[in-house]
């Protein structure tokens, strides 16, 4: 018989016993189903990740502490202004025993693989009053020249551009502007407190406009600035850094520049780090959730292997008048090896349709709901790729599921068969 002769076959048979065929292929279905979701849900957040930090992948800085302490990040960017409350103390907890002293620094300058080291001054103000005079709190940053910026709006500002700032798209209020062009060239007054705990208004104007990621903060200062601002409210004009930025020299790998830092009691993460870090934690989720399909799969292994042997219980006299009329072993083996992979195929697909159909409700109820305001997200996101290796994965496994009761029926003795009642 040609195979598509046995495929057809095969199909019909399978429609036979309609009520067994339909329970085997819904719990193949839903075991294709979850497994879907959970890499559907893997690759939705890793593109995200890609998409806000992607571009850190080859940036050659790195943030040191001393060694045992935590890494700072800058911060989450990726959300509205917030109104200024008084009555709120937004002064950070209290992390002195981590600073790095003058003799860290003339140590880490000192390691080798060092290109050079950049000092992250940071200024804290109290608010930012916008040009209608609403105040807003004002967490900023200092703008590093290495790390990668989307402006969607104006330019970037670099070590020389004094008295300029850089807004996130979602700040431009502050600006007291309703779109991100109309921010550009608009002044806002920034006030802070100096050493002595007076009062300091400085106007800064709006150079650029940015795209906000997940580790910026959303108010970028050039370093000039920066660095008076923060000399004005440090104790004797001498700020302490709890980390510094370095660039690695070309000549070392990044695991040898990792280990001559460790080796002087430094702790290094790059920004490819951080993608990675949260690449590791999203693969970890997904394999737990895909280990819970594999339950769901399994089970429906055991309904192929029983629905085979039970179809080959039923077709006994069948398959013995079928060899006696000149058929093959190995044709009634592919005949009932073809059937046990439609199984995995038609129950693949309908566990797919199902995947897609809830793909597209709970990406619509968390933009609109847990998710919402956190654009460029798509929770879950089945690809074309993972459907053909679902496909192809399912109707393997119930091929091989299928293997011994296709081998039992090849192996029937026709005359014994005809004598099957």
């Amino acid at each position: 018989m040609r195979i598509l002769d046995i495929a057809g076959t095969a199909n019909s048979n399978l429609r036979r016993s309609k009520l067994r065929t339909f329970l085997t292929l819904l719990s193949i279905s839903i075991g294709t189903f979850t497994l879907a979701l959970s890499l559907g849900l893997g690759q939705g957040v890793r593109n995200y990740i890609t998409s806000q930090l992607g571009e850190y992948q080859d940036v050659n800085l790195y943030q040191v502490t001393r060694q045992g302490a935590n890494g700072v990040g800058a911060g989450f960017g990726n959300n509205e202004p917030v109104k200024y409350d008084p009555t709120k103390n937004t002064a950070s907890a209290d992390i002195s025993q981590n600073f790095l002293k003058d003799s860290d620094l003339a140590t880490l300058k000192d390691t080798e693989g060092i290109a050079n080291v950049q000092l992250p001054y940071a200024a804290s103000f109290e608010y930012a009053t916008s040009p209608d005079g609403d105040k807003y709190q004002a967490p900023t940053e200092v703008r590093v020249p290495q790390i990668p910026v989307k402006v969607v709006a104006g330019g970037d500002i670099n070590t020389e551009s004094k008295d300029n700032i850089m807004l996130s798209r979602k700040y431009i209020a502050l600006a007291g502007a309703d779109s991100s062009e109309q921010a550009i060239g608009k002044q806002v007054s920034f006030t802070y407190k100096n050493a002595s705990g007076q009062i300091v208004n400085k106007m800064f104007t709006v150079k650029g406009v940015f795209e906000p990621t997940l580790v910026d903060l959303p108010i970028k200062i050039n370093q000039i600035d920066t660095q008076q601002i923060a000399e004005a409210q440090a104790p004797f004009g001498k700020p302490s850094f709890y980390y510094v930025y370095v660039s690695r020299t070309s000549n070392l790998t990044n695991e040898q520049f990792k280990k001559n830092l460790k080796a002087k009691n430094f702790d290094a993460n790059s920004l490819a780090d951080i993608n990675n870090t949260l690449n590791g934690i999203v693969t970890g989720v997904q394999i737990s959730l895909a280990a819970f399909s594999g339950i769901a799969i399994l089970a429906s292994i055991i309904g192929v292997i029983n629905t085979l042997f039970m179809a080959v219980l039923e077709r006994t006299r069948e398959i013995g008048l079928f060899r006696a009329l000149g058929a093959k072993r190995k044709t009634v083996f592919a005949l009932f090896a073809v059937e046990a992979t439609l199984l995995g195929i038609w129950g693949s697909i309908t566990g797919l349709v199902a995947a897609f159909l809830a793909q597209l409700a709970i990406n619509n109820i968390a933009a609109n709901t847990f998710l919402k305001g956190i654009e460029g997200i798509q929770l879950l996101n089945i690809t074309a790729p993972q459907v053909a290796i679902i496909i192809v994965a399912i109707a393997s496994i119930t091929l091989i599921a299928g293997l011994i009761p296709a081998l039992k029926a090849s192996r029937l003795d026709p005359i014994e068969a005809l004598r099957y009642e």
